[in-house]
């Protein structure tokens, strides 16, 4: 007796033998598109988690930062740089553009770099060295603005500890618990 193996025999699709060329399916191109788009969605949306909390972690740092000019600004005058009230109404809407922001953040400037304006030599101590993305030159005296582009908000009596805050990029009323700030979270 005698046994004999046979190869099994492949459908037509696989048996052709001239030809290189394979094909996929519309449900293969489908599943792999598929795919593609949610591994796309992933990382963006991963990228621009990231890019908000470098823009939190760069304001945050830059707040304690002028924090710290205003103290040394305070170790030799006994006052710390004077503003009139810029602290925003939340409950009414507020704009980290307005002329109170504006002239807070002028005077804050000028006594903490030593001159109104960055391209100018100091006329008195300079108390902080800005990066050149931290400042906005287009008034004159320049001011200092946090990462989204809005001013710094700025207040003080000149006896007491500064108020130093960040809107953290929110232009409309309510949402303060987002705000960057020197001062303590209650």
């Amino acid at each position: 007796m005698f046994i004999t193996m046979t190869t099994p025999t492949l459908p037509h699709f696989h048996q052709n033998k001239n030809s290189s060329y394979h094909a996929f399916t519309l449900i293969e191109l489908l599943a792999v598109i598929t795919i593609i788009g949610i591994l796309a969605g992933l990382t963006l949306g991963a990228a621009g988690a990231v890019r908000r909390h470098g823009a939190t972690s760069t304001a945050k740092s830059e707040v304690a930062a002028l924090q710290a000019a205003c103290d040394r600004y305070f170790a030799d005058y006994n006052s710390y740089p004077t503003t009139t009230n810029s602290m925003p109404d939340p409950s009414s809407g507020y704009s980290p553009l307005a002329s109170t922001y504006t002239n807070a953040g002028q005077v804050l400037f000028s006594n903490l770099v030593g001159s109104a304006k960055l391209s100018v030599a100091p006329s008195s101590k300079r108390y902080f060295e800005p990066k050149p993305a931290m400042v906005n030159t287009n008034p004159s005296p320049n001011i200092f603005i946090d990462p989204w582009g809005y001013i710094y908000g700025y207040n003080s009596n000149g006896t007491n500890a500064p108020l130093i805050w960040s809107t953290a990029g929110q232009t409309t009323a309510g949402g303060t618990n987002k705000w960057i700030t020197s001062w303590p979270k209650m």
